[in-house]
């Protein structure tokens, strides 16, 4: 969601969840038993700032790679 601020998103009636511009998730997973030959509706509730475009992807985009405290932590 280019441009927008924070809000939902809906596919064909199903909630896929909720973004926010401040991140660091960038793109939502639409499972593919969701999606309907020929017509889908994308549903989109924008509560700060309107954008014009809802843009789809082939591979999600999760924000930036960086260590938690599992992943920093040493293992015997």
């Amino acid at each position: 969601m280019p441009d927008s601020g924070k809000g939902f998103v809906w596919l064909n009636g199903f909630l896929l969840g909720r973004y926010w511009d401040k991140g660091p998730q960038v793109t939502l997973y639409a499972p593919a038993p969701l999606l309907k030959t020929g017509r889908n509706s994308i549903k989109v509730l924008e509560l700060g700032k309107p954008g014009t475009v809802v843009e789809l992807r082939e591979a999600p985009d999760l924000g930036p790679e960086e260590a938690g405290p599992i992943s920093a932590a040493e293992l015997p």
